[in-house]
């Protein structure tokens, strides 16, 4: 059977997504048929991602002819994680780097109430290998606060907007005999290293306290 589905490359549908209401910017990651395997969207806080999906599956059908599957379309809000203050929120207190020409170290130090934890990572000194790192050092401080908890990640990025960098983190939450889907982001200001880790505590901490409440 012939397969119908329409060769377009990951920038044009990029290009498109870019145009929905609030987007700021998109990734798109194809499967070896030419598919549409995962949409990552970074969007401002202005609606709720309900209708930024929504948006996105009307967009690439109209533009395209091609339906997608809501679950392949993740969406990161900036601001979205800034929500009422919370005694069991996870705090950074400091990321150390620790750079060789054979080695490469992450050290995340996190804070909730009085207690403190450091997560470390070690890899090989490439950058994808750093940002990988980062995020990881961040989940193996993290789930000393839960040792029920665990976090995979799934993916680490640097995306390009119009005028900034952005740090974008998927990774899923295993508790309970469940899984759900979390992503974060956080603007680059100044290290991609650190972003990451801020993007990675961006896409745990509300959900994180939440756990951390059930356990007091």
């Amino acid at each position: 059977m012939a397969d119908d589905t329409p060769k377009v490359p990951a920038r044009e549908y990029e290009e498109i997504l870019k145009k929905v209401k609030d987007v700021i910017t998109a990734r798109v990651v194809l499967a070896g048929d030419g598919g549409i395997a995962e949409i990552h969207v970074l969007a401002s806080s202005g609606r709720a991602v309900k209708y930024i999906v929504r948006d996105i599956e009307s967009s690439l059908i109209a533009a395209f002819g091609v339906p997608v599957d809501r679950r392949k379309i993740s969406v990161a809000q900036i601001g979205a994680g800034e929500s009422a203050k919370n005694t069991n929120r996870v705090q950074l207190r400091r990321v150390e780097i620790v750079s060789q020409s054979d080695r490469a170290e992450v050290n995340v130090f996190l804070q909730v109430r009085s207690r403190e934890v450091k997560g470390s990572e070690v890899a090989q000194p490439t950058q994808r290998a750093w940002l990988r790192a980062s995020a990881r050092a961040t989940i193996n401080a993290l789930e000393q606060f839960t040792p029920d908890v665990s976090f995979d990640l799934q993916d680490v990025c640097v995306m390009m907007s119009k005028t900034i960098r952005v740090a974008l983190v998927t990774l899923v939450l295993n508790a309970f005999g469940h899984q759900q889907l979390l992503t974060g982001s956080c603007p680059v200001s100044y290290d991609e290293r650190e972003a990451v880790v801020k993007a990675t505590l961006d896409a745990v901490n509300r959900r994180l306290a939440q756990l951390l409440e059930q356990e007091d």
